[in-house]
């Protein structure tokens, strides 16, 4: 049950019926600390979630649910537009990554497997350079410095499940070494004596704990240490032994959690302020921010860690916050945006005002974007907004 001060103002906020809880005034400023560089808006169907860009040039899609899924390509500096039909290759694109004069582009089928291709945007724009047959998981990811394309198909028979991983080029879709696999009961290799707990970089790493091996000097069998099974390199490698088992049980369910990543953002519901945790390579800082946490919904977060270690994050500010509560005034409803460096402090850096809507948040290069939600549906939204911090 809420306490009875804050059930009372929510329902004041709710009804409008005092001047000292009513909702933001319109003389708020609707952005603070960026400028819009771009609002992108369809007259028909919605704009999807597949959302890229670098540098000089941003991509979107103009989706609906039946025929539709166009690819537009902005040149921000001379508001030209490249428009590519997709339809041929999924309605339902989920990633789109620019790649010179093309862009790779990830899509989801109706059975929740995956597909991918390289699509031409200059010279005969639309045409599919290679395509990839449907997958469990296709991503683009670096391995060696390079950019690859790692594809992950796993197979479920009635004992076991097979997985399959290849990685290729970018350029033309060719394989890139040998395709490997490895057989799991459950998630326990026999042949590896190996327990998978969780996945990495496209699925190409496989992280879990590895059985002691017998000692025969000793006749006894090592302790269980933990390992990492590489599909490109075909073999266990970082194995380490376990110095805290507690705190490797709680990592490892975390990192279990993750949907196949190790940088990620977590809330610790382990503690009664429920801390923001950055994860990086697979392990975990708490962010410190120079706002109140307890303002924001933390239920609201949506964020990134990037590959240099840098935090990007949205959070919607809670209008009846505890603060907001002992005021006995609401505050302006603002999703605040906050950046960190790998191992710095979360400083917010913009604000939006943003009553009464949702958002899906993302990056761009040193940008970020928004796309308004429709209210009645959680795939894409009206309206795109690519923003530049001030």
């Amino acid at each position: 049950m809420l306490p009875v001060r804050r059930f009372a103002l929510l329902s004041l906020v709710a009804a409008g019926t005092s001047a000292a809880v009513a909702q933001p005034k319109p003389t708020l400023p609707p952005l603070v600390g960026a400028t819009e560089v771009i609002k992108l808006t369809t007259p028909a169907g919605f704009i999807d979630d597949a959302v890229g860009g670098d540098g000089d040039r941003f991509a979107y899609v103009v989706a609906d649910t039946a025929s539709k899924a166009e690819l537009h390509v902005v040149t921000l500096s001379t508001k030209q537009e490249v428009i590519v039909d997709l339809a041929a290759i999924t309605l339902h694109p989920i990633s789109v990554q620019l790649v010179g004069q093309r862009a790779f582009v990830v899509g989801v089928n109706d059975d929740g497997k995956q597909v991918g291709a390289l699509v031409e945007l200059k010279t005969k724009p639309g045409t599919a350079v290679f395509k990839i047959a449907p997958a469990t998981h296709i991503t683009v990811i670096t391995r060696d410095g390079k950019q690859r394309i790692a594809v992950h198909r796993a197979t479920a028979s009635k004992t076991s499940t097979r997985h399959e991983v290849e990685l290729l080029s970018l350029d033309n879709g060719s394989r890139v070494g040998p395709m490997r696999s490895i057989e799991l009961e459950g998630n326990q290799s026999k042949a590896l004596d190996f327990r998978v707990n969780h996945w990495s970089d496209g699925y190409t790493r496989a992280y879990g704990i590895k059985a002691g091996e017998w000692d025969k000097k000793e006749d006894q069998r090592a302790p269980d240490g933990e390992a990492t099974y590489d599909f490109v390199l075909g073999k266990l490698v970082d194995k380490k032994k376990i110095d805290d088992l507690f705190e490797q049980r709680r990592r490892f369910q975390a990192l279990a959690d993750a949907d196949g990543r190790i940088d990620f953002l977590r809330l610790d519901w382990d503690t009664k302020v429920h801390n923001i945790q950055a994860w990086r390579t697979g392990k975990p800082r708490v962010l410190e921010f120079d706002q109140p946490i307890a303002s924001y919904d933390q239920k609201s977060m949506q964020g990134f860690v990037g590959a240099d270690g840098a935090v990007w994050l949205a959070l919607r500010v809670d209008p009846v916050n505890p603060d907001a509560v002992a005021r006995k005034k609401a505050d302006p409803e603002y999703l605040d945006i906050f950046r960190a460096a790998p191992d710095g402090k979360a400083i917010r850096k913009a604000r939006i005002l943003a009553a009464g809507m949702r958002h899906r948040f993302g990056i761009a290069g040193d940008r970020f974007w928004l796309i308004e939600r429709n209210q009645s549906m959680e795939r894409g939204g009206k309206s795109l907004t690519l923003y530049q911090l001030q």
